[in-house]
């Protein structure tokens, strides 16, 4: 039933950037104020923040730097944040689940509180410190300390929740296995993507980056500012390999200072314009990111039309149904082939678009919104 109040602790401020960790809550906040509930931000102050949107309520949380840059820092942020929630409110929300304890226990009046497992924490603390050089036995033992310290913050987040909601079936997978979380507990939810502005039209788009409009284009978004972590070289190789055959072709990359590349366009910033611009110039979308996960740049392209490639271990949590073309390897000569392939058959790229656009309405906020609402529901009840 709308006319709820619903606090949200996210990651950070709005984001100017559509892959920000605090995106996808951003995003929920809004589709749930749409709905007509009255909903707050929490976030970590001192972030430079974009417009807060309408009918969203920002607020800023300082806290006290007492182990700055140490694994059990969000913890610190969890409590002074739980401190800072409304009392009474109807429904909580962690996005990420993070570490730590809200302090908001449920009992007869308290909230229902639901947490978004977008990653393991401990998997990720362990995957950090793989391959590190040993310093010693102190070294290990504070490594020791450390695991131990995030691994109990992380179930007492994750026992804290009423509901957890993951977008992989290998998170709900390492939860059950490494914590013994019921399944019933967990609930599969494709994250909210928030839309980009409007799309320029093809000419105008490319008009503004000086692309002749008889070209082919295209476009490779960076989901991280590390160029190596997104893959920027894959995508940088597959394209020189194809542009001999592509007379003129452009490589639009987003989000990276420089491209030295004959072809290659650097947009440096990472404003969701720049994005939407890139995307409206292009005609096939490539995605080579080294770290797994969900890429929400794969749904903005499928709302443009585009037909995306992607690597085989790029994470869907809605069927992508013949939306993407996936390589066999994460080779840039796999990925040339595939590239090729489409760049010279607009028939196939379209189909593959339209495909696209059928899976991507699952990501809309207002859709997500309304089915957390409905997993929600039981437990009010």
């Amino acid at each position: 039933m709308p006319g709820r109040t619903v606090d949200i602790v996210a990651a950070g401020p709005p984001p100017l950037d559509p892959y920000d960790a605090a995106a996808s809550a951003w995003a929920l906040a809004v589709a749930l104020a749409a709905r007509g509930d009255d909903v707050r931000v929490l976030h970590l102050a001192g972030s430079e923040s974009d417009q807060v949107p309408v009918g969203v309520v920002d607020v800023p949380v300082e806290i006290p730097l007492r182990h700055p840059g140490a694994p059990v820092e969000p913890a610190e942020f969890a409590a002074v944040a739980g401190r800072r929630l409304r009392r009474p409110v109807d429904l909580v929300l962690r996005d990420p689940v993070g570490l730590g304890s809200l302090g908001s226990h449920r009992g007869r009046r308290g909230p229902l509180l639901g947490a978004f497992v977008r990653a393991v924490e401990l998997r990720a603390f362990e995957g950090e410190r793989q391959g590190l050089a040993s310093t010693g036995f102190v070294g290990r033992l504070d490594t020791w300390r450390d695991r131990r310290a995030v691994r109990r913050l992380e179930r007492v987040a994750l026992d804290e929740a009423d509901r957890l909601f993951f977008d992989a079936a290998e998170v709900a997978t390492a939860l059950s296995k490494e914590y013994g979380v019921s399944a019933r507990k967990m609930v599969p939810l494709p994250p909210a993507v928030p839309s980009l502005p409007s799309f320029p039209t093809r000419e105008a788009s490319r008009h503004d980056l000086r692309i002749p409009p008889d070209v082919p284009v295209v476009v490779a978004p960076t989901a991280f500012a590390d160029p190596e972590a997104s893959g920027v070289d894959r995508a940088l190789e597959a394209f020189r390999r194809v542009r001999p055959f592509f007379p003129g072709a452009r490589l639009v990359l987003t989000g990276v200072p420089s491209a030295s590349d004959p072809g290659a366009i650097a947009i440096p910033d990472r404003h969701a314009a720049s994005l939407a611009s890139a995307l409206a110039s292009a005609d096939v979308a490539l995605f080579a990111r080294r770290v797994p996960g969900f890429d929400p740049g794969i749904v903005l392209a499928a709302r443009a039309g585009l037909p995306s490639i992607v690597l085989p271990d790029a994470r869907f949590p809605v069927d992508p149904a013949g939306g993407v073309r996936a390589a066999v390897s994460d080779d840039p000569g796999d990925l040339a082939s595939l590239l090729a392939e489409l760049l010279a058959d607009p028939a196939m790229r379209r189909e593959i678009g339209q495909a696209a656009s059928r899976f991507s309405p699952a990501f809309l906020p207002e859709r997500v919104a309304g089915a957390l609402v409905e997993a929600v529901s039981p437990i009010a009840a």
